[in-house]
């Protein structure tokens, strides 16, 4: 089981901030984890701004080819704004 978080824009589009996912292939990345997302919450809201997440992989930024396992922690975090 992989945990998925989901912070800020990405959670409030989803209406949930942490999910499990089951670890389908040995090979999965963090791009298979973000196309099973979009499938999961085909709102153009949250594709949005997952579109333009960053991913981490335990705690440290990863890029999408990053090969995820079991027990893993996979957060998406939209970039942050102000001024």
């Amino acid at each position: 089981m992989i945990k998925i978080l989901l912070f800020a824009g990405l959670a409030d589009a989803a209406g949930i901030r942490e999910l499990n996912m089951e670890l389908t292939n040995p090979n999965m990345t963090v791009e298979n984890i973000k196309q099973s997302l979009k499938e999961k919450y085909p709102s153009s809201a949250f594709i949005d701004v997952l579109d333009k997440s960053f991913a981490s992989k335990n705690q440290e930024y990863v890029d999408l080819n990053t090969v995820v396992s079991k027990h893993d922690e996979v957060a998406f975090i939209p970039p942050v704004s102000g001024g």
